[in-house]
């Protein structure tokens, strides 16, 4: 009997159901997209916001209590720093959980990401025994994570989230972290091999330019594609995936945000009385103006929509500001009309939305805080101002590059160690 080739029938068994589990672990994490709002409505109703924090924490403590009798009975382990790295990862889960309360559904992706993780530890260790296979978990789960979140943005009242994605690849660092510093399995105890070396790089590689495509959607690519695919004309309803623009730091108005450039903004201002009828006027509401941001969205119209938005915050800052006194609410309200008035200045006039001499008279220069420091963040969303889309495709770029050629130096290098420990004689 072939023991050598048995073993190998084995390990391709265990294989093969480990990558079932990491399949039917992912599919179940997706599954739960559509329904996801529907689940947390009733939870809310029926059980209280509450539920979904307490949930996540006696799951994450009896995880921690099962992890620490696996240690002290069944491996014997006498290390005091293994059960200190253990705690500590079970307290970082619980630290983001309560963190998450304002939005405790959000803490759910503990669990399923945590779970993802472990089963991606269990297929991958079937064939990397190294330490190379910790990074490598958490880059899978970044993937799957990643991709759920492109699956919300394609579902109606779901969105995409950078911060959820972050939150999905937290729980595979700290299962990553737990295992590494606390279990350290006997069975990741090898030597790197190249086999570990290549699929860690294809991993990053698979992550960077998934994300790369994440940050090329948007509202202009989504124009274009859907132009091209009118089955996908629908993707026009959803909500921006991504959008780059600037920040300007005018030392008159203070800082704001835009998605167009100064000569957009002056061009759009220009040719705005023969683009937009005005279905307000000087006695027009905030609600009023609220109204018209169906109409004109971040995607169909940014000028448009930033335009209405800075309106909006200017009256709703000025009513505040005179109900309450409060100054940041004056000091907001007064920077954002010189927005108004130095960039969308036609606009404003065509829309009979100037202030009349009496508002403009509650602020005066003699008054010390309209002088403080202003940052409008009317429209500005999740719009990426820090770097531009042909900068990030560079980096990108860069850093494939940089992966595989230390991979390929790498795996040379582990050539040349096993050429030389040949030559000793055992």
């Amino acid at each position: 009997m072939n023991l050598t080739a048995t073993t190998e029938k084995e390990t391709d068994r265990w294989c093969r159901r480990s990558w079932l589990w990491v399949f039917l672990c992912a599919s179940a994490i997706f599954a739960t997209v559509p329904v996801a709002r529907r689940i947390q409505g009733f939870v809310y109703n029926s059980l209280g916001r509450e539920f979904f924090t307490y949930a996540v924490l006696i799951v994450i403590i009896a995880g921690l209590a099962a992890s620490l009798y696996f240690l002290v009975f069944r491996l014997r382990v006498r290390r005091i720093s293994r059960y200190l790295w253990l705690v500590a990862g079970g307290g970082l889960y619980a630290y983001f959980t309560i963190q998450l309360r304002q939005h405790p559904e959000e803490a759910v992706h503990f669990l399923e990401y945590g779970a993802l993780a472990y089963f991606f530890f269990r297929a991958l260790s079937s064939r990397i025994r190294d330490r190379t296979i910790y990074i490598t978990v958490v880059l899978s789960v970044l993937f799957v994570g990643t991709l759920d979140e492109f699956i919300q943005w394609l579902m109606p009242e779901r969105y995409w989230d950078y911060r959820d994605v972050g939150i999905n690849a937290l729980a595979g660092v700290f299962f990553s972290v737990i295992m590494w510093k606390g279990i350290r399995p006997e069975i990741i105890s090898r030597p790197v091999r190249r086999l570990s070396i290549r699929v860690l790089a294809g991993v990053i590689t698979l992550d960077l330019l998934f994300l790369g495509l994440c940050l090329s959607n948007t509202p202009d690519a989504v124009r274009r594609y859907t132009a091209a695919f009118g089955p996908l004309m629908w993707l026009r309803g959803e909500e921006v995936m991504t959008e780059f623009g600037h920040a300007y730091r005018d030392p008159e108005t203070g800082t704001f945000y835009s998605r167009l450039t100064p000569r957009e903004l002056r061009e759009h201002d220009i040719k705005s009385s023969s683009t937009y009828k005005p279905p307000v006027d000087e006695t027009s509401s905030p609600e009023d103006y609220e109204k018209l941001l169906s109409t004109y969205t971040r995607a169909s119209d940014p000028f448009m929509y930033e335009f209405l938005m800075h309106v909006i915050e200017r009256d709703l800052s000025l009513d505040k500001f005179l109900r309450t006194g409060n100054h940041r609410s004056g000091l907001a309200a007064f920077r954002e009309n010189l927005i108004l008035e130095k960039y969308f200045g036609r606009t404003l006039r065509y829309f009979n939305a100037v202030w009349p001499p009496e508002k403009r008279g509650y602020f005066k220069d003699s008054q010390h805080w309209l002088r403080e420091d202003y940052a409008s963040l009317s429209g500005k969303g999740k719009m990426i101002t820090a770097f531009s889309l042909r900068t990030a495709w560079l980096v990108i770029i860069i850093i494939l590059a940089l992966v595989w050629t230390a991979a390929e130096l790498w795996i040379k290098r582990l050539g040349d160690f096993h050429q030389d420990m040949s030559l000793f004689p055992r």
